[in-house]
């Protein structure tokens, strides 16, 4: 059963102020979404799609139907393309299951006052060294973001929180040897899933992890590098984020993260059918249009706005 706190009917409202959605907008959208799929003999028929996922792209473009489109087309193009990142659809299952060894993924039920969807990525304390797998990691990311864009409600925008406190020297060369994983999805993330990134946190990075915070940066345009906030600890978060959201391990009122893993893991283990079966109707994709694949560290996807 999905979980995710949709907002309430004041934010609700500020929300689709902000987006520049009216009435019939989005049913407008959809149909145009719907129309784009059926003209392309590369995209699942229309009514392979479930609305959900098509409401969730056009508000994430800011109810810009061109964006949309090509994130849409992009979205399903990567699920054929790079079915290396998407092959493992359970997050109770090998590889994907000790991923939570050693880092907690959780988008946080609730919303903030902002209506802005807060996901962490907390590397756990005392992990087990032989439990670190980043281009697993990778997967189970983009896992996780796949079930919640089959759950997500009406949101603003994202906001990551990366809790690096409990990262040893040796992170830093697991990420090093999975940078072609990290950088095609952090790529993926800009050019084909419907994400506004408001901010990005960093707790406790301290130089060893430097290295891998720059490999990120790197991969992302301009704005969003002006959106990342440095912390020592963690509980400085709550000067920017409500307690009512936060897990009850950083001094919050939500519940602890050992619950809503479990919860999300769950959540996948329900929608895995729906996940594989996603992969399967996304079997066909035209030549790369792009003028450098995705798999090189330049080209097109640098040049991608996010707003």
């Amino acid at each position: 059963m999905a979980f995710l706190h949709g907002p309430s009917p004041k934010q609700a409202e500020m929300i689709k102020q902000e987006l520049g959605e009216h009435p019939g907008d989005i049913e407008r959208g959809v149909i145009d979404l719907q129309s784009m799929c059926a003209a392309n003999p590369y995209l699942p028929r229309p009514e392979q799609f479930d609305n959900v996922l098509l409401e969730v792209f056009l508000r994430g473009c800011r109810m810009d139907f061109e964006r949309a489109r090509n994130k849409l087309e992009a979205y399903c193009y990567a699920h054929s393309r790079y079915r290396d990142l998407y092959i493992h659809r359970s997050l109770n299952e090998s590889p994907l299951n000790n991923v939570f060894k050693f880092l907690d993924i959780v988008p946080l039920p609730k919303l903030t006052d902002e209506g802005l969807r807060v996901t962490i990525f907390r590397v756990r304390p005392n992990y087990p060294e032989n439990s670190v797998d980043i281009n697993a990691a990778v997967k189970a990311i983009l896992t996780i973001s796949d079930a919640r864009l089959r759950d997500e409600t009406l949101i603003l925008g994202d906001v990551f929180v990366w809790e690096a406190t409990h990262v040893r020297a040796s992170m830093a060369a697991y990420v090093a040897a999975a940078a072609n994983s990290v950088r095609r999805s952090i790529y993926l993330a800009q050019a084909a899933y419907p994400q506004r990134m408001k901010r990005i946190h960093v707790v406790g990075a301290a130089g060893l992890v430097a290295s891998s915070l720059n490999l990120m940066r790197s991969c992302v345009n301009e704005k969003v590098r002006k959106r990342y906030y440095l912390h020592s600890k963690v509980d400085e978060l709550l000067e920017h984020f409500p307690a009512r959201i936060i897990p009850a391990e950083w001094g919050g009122e939500e519940e602890s993260f050992e619950v809503l893993t479990k919860k999300w893991r769950h959540r996948v283990d329900e929608l895995r059918e729906y996940l594989r079966n996603f992969n399967e109707i996304c079997q066909t994709v035209p030549e790369p249009q792009f003028d450098i694949d995705i798999y090189g560290t330049v080209g097109a996807f640098r040049k991608l706005e996010i707003d």
